[in-house]
């Protein structure tokens, strides 16, 4: 009896495959740490085991993190470098469990990652040299179905394309990241007493050069006045508004000049328009198009929409989150899937609708995926799912079905006004034919405007003309989702990465807000690069990299050729800002400064109202508190107790609804929760008798 070991990359696609697979639906449940499996499936033994993400990465066997270059590397097991012990004890047992068996299938994630992962588990951990040995599933989503059908057309060896791109990305990326982040933390380390760990990266810095280069535009934006014309039009009692037939008026003469001109109170229809246009059904969802739009709708961050996008996935919910493809292959099962959601109320009248036209015709998008279709749901359902899981697969299902209805139509009039001299445009729509609109409600709805029925020749009454005067607008500032739509025009980054890059540069400080700032560390980073390094900002040499990894995968270029020329080009990097070392720390580290003194500020102090209130450790005692820091000047008297080691505190933006004064977050080994640093605020329990 042949034994298979198949390695899935999460727990949950573990316990999938192993139900999909075994004859009765039972699997037997086997280790301690690791949730694996064994499976009776016809004459063969199966063991489905779970890698739990990159279990393997780079390291250097440089330490000292003021040495630059680096240019060594080796992969190591996750754990000698995160000193975790779960994660030890994960590898140990996977190891014990993969022994005795005939072949070995990867089944991690169809994609550059879940390749990767496979492969070094193989590799390093099983070592496996032989290939003959090991095969590769390809699924695009976990239902039963195509689990069994994925195990029967396995195909043997590896996708060694997608596995020498992956393994090339990470590195360069690790390569130039731990090179230009010891160079610029090396460069401040003389003007600081504090410690002070700077991040950049190959992907990172071009983006938030993007961020930083909008910021001045729009700093630097002088607004030019215009004027707008309206005219108010009174039709059967009611008051209508009609603008002038040229959109902005650059000078105020031109606009007096107008005024004059259109001094009668009588409006004359010159022209009546009407014509009637498209509204084109939307093409299926990639992983982009999924994000921008979970995040114009609901306000998700796209790393939130991809987070939960894979939880759906997990749950043989939604197909593959992680596409760029927007075409939906006959192969998926058009009526099976719509017929499983027919099943559910929500869908029904919209299912019976589609499969009364007895042709199921999906719209397709440009883009494509070699690896995976769009994003589609199966059908499937599950109890328990939570309010924001509910709303991105409510998302996809609407999508997805509005994929196979037809365009909408809306009416646009156009009635040409003459008053005077002067012409005016009094403009309304109308939705005349719903289709795919209403399928896809709420999630997207025309404006729409009605206008009273004229003819020409009316006469109607001028109420007034009103004059506006405006100013032009400066561009606009970024969000998460105009971001991410930047980065894929640019080529910079990947479907998969680009929600993980925006993390990023919120959780160094470099940007905030929904409508992204640049923080003024971000600023000194990239005003810095641009002095003494511009390369490292440069999206046209992360672009030139992403193109290699395609080549990579293509088998058109060897990854040695591409890490060789990846290394010239850091080192020349390297040597620039080497060189100018005491400058760019200059540099740097006045922000660096600024941000050291103000990290551990909780609030304005809530008794003198004009003092900063300071978390600081006495240097005597050890002991942690607040104090105002007009304290030092004898203008206050506020100290506060707060929570001491091993718990760590941290400001906040947030106040006491209750009180007013300022809240912080402790964090223990347990859950982090947040306190209100008024000891007799009235919203605890328990306040105390005396205050602070």
């Amino acid at each position: 009896m042949p034994k298979y070991l198949i390695i899935a990359e999460k727990p949950e696609a573990a316990r999938r495959i192993s139900e999909a697979l075994d004859s009765k639906a039972k699997p037997k449940k086997i280790g301690r740490v690791v949730p694996s499996f064994v499976v009776k499936n016809g004459d063969c033994e199966i063991i489905v085991t779970t890698a739990l993400g990159h279990l393997y990465e780079l390291t250097t066997t440089i330490s000292d993190r003021t040495i630059y270059p680096v240019l060594d590397y080796k992969w190591v097991p996750k754990h000698t470098v995160e000193r975790n012990k779960r994660l030890e004890e994960w590898l140990e047992e996977m190891g014990k469990i993969g022994s005795g068996v005939d072949y070995y299938v990867n089944a991690c994630d169809y994609d550059i990652e879940g390749s990767l992962i496979g492969y070094n588990v193989l590799r390093f951990l099983y070592g496996v040299s032989d290939y003959r040995r090991v095969f590769r599933m390809k699924l695009s989503t976990l239902t039963n179905r195509e689990i069994q059908e994925a195990f029967k057309r396995m195909s043997p060896g590896l996708d060694l394309g997608l596995v020498k791109a992956g393994e090339t990305r990470h590195i360069i990326d690790f390569l130039y990241g731990i090179n230009l982040s010891r160079a610029l933390t090396r460069s401040v380390l003389r003007f600081l007493r504090t410690p002070y760990v700077l991040s950049v990266g190959r992907v990172q810095t071009p983006t938030l050069n993007i961020l930083v280069e909008r910021e001045i535009a729009i700093e630097t934006f002088i607004p030019d006045p215009y004027w707008v014309l309206r005219a108010e039009i009174v039709i059967n009692g009611e008051t209508h508004e009609a603008l002038y037939e040229v959109e902005k008026v650059q000078s105020l003469s031109e606009v007096k000049r107008l005024v004059e001109e259109a001094s009668s109170k009588k409006a004359f229809v010159e022209k009546v328009e009407r014509r009637f246009e498209k509204i084109s059904v939307p093409e299926p969802f990639d992983l982009t198009t999924l994000q921008r739009e979970a995040y114009r709708v609901f306000g998700f961050t796209p790393s939130r929409t991809l987070s939960i996008a894979e939880t759906l996935y997990l749950n043989a919910l939604i197909s593959y989150p992680r596409t760029s493809s927007q075409k939906l292959p006959p192969d998926i099962g058009y009526r099976e899937i719509l017929e499983k959601l027919s099943e559910n109320s929500s869908y029904t009248k919209a299912v019976e609708k589609i499969l009364s036209r007895g042709v199921l015709n999906p719209k397709q998008g440009r883009k494509d995926d070699p690896a995976h279709p769009a994003i589609y749901p199966t059908g499937e359902w599950k109890e328990e799912l939570n309010s924001d899981q509910l709303k991105l697969l409510d998302l996809v299902t609407k999508r997805f079905l509005a994929t196979f209805e037809e365009d909408a139509e809306k009416v646009i009039c156009r009635n040409i006004l003459r008053i005077g001299n002067v012409r005016f445009i009094m403009k309304g729509s109308m939705i005349t034919k719903k289709g795919w609109l209403e399928v896809y409600s709420p999630y997207y709805s025309p404006e729409e405007k009605t206008i009273p029925l004229l003819k020409e020749g009316d006469i109607l009454t001028v109420k007034k003309i009103i004059v506006e005067e405006k100013f032009t607008n400066p561009p606009r500032r970024y969000n998460p989702a105009s971001l991410l739509r930047e980065m894929e025009k640019l080529g910079i980054g990947t479907k998969a990465t680009r929600s993980e890059i925006i993390e990023t540069l919120y959780k160094r400080r470099y940007i905030i807000g929904k409508s992204i700032s640049v923080t003024e560390l971000g600023f000194s980073i990239v005003s810095t690069l641009r002095r003494f390094s511009p390369k490292i900002l440069s999206a046209e040499m992360t672009r030139m990299v992403e193109s290699d990894m395609e080549k990579i995968e293509s088998g058109l270029i060897e990854e040695e050729k591409v890490v060789d020329a990846a290394k010239r080009e850091l080192i020349e990097i390297l040597r620039e800002v080497g060189n100018r070392e005491v400058d760019v720390g200059k540099h740097l580290s006045n922000s660096i400064i600024t941000i050291l003194r103000n990290r551990n500020v909780i609030g304005k102090c809530p008794v003198c109202g004009k003092g900063d209130l300071k978390i600081i450790v006495s240097r005597k005692t050890g002991k942690r508190f607040g104090i105002c820091t007009n304290v030092f000047r004898n203008r206050c008297m506020l100290t506060i107790p707060l929570p001491q080691n091993p718990n760590k505190v941290y400001a906040t933006d947030k106040t006491c609804s209750s009180c007013g004064w300022p809240i912080v977050k402790v964090v223990t080994r347990k859950r982090p929760w947040y306190l209100c640093v008024n000891p007799s605020c009235p919203g605890k329990t328990n306040p105390p008798k005396k205050s602070a």
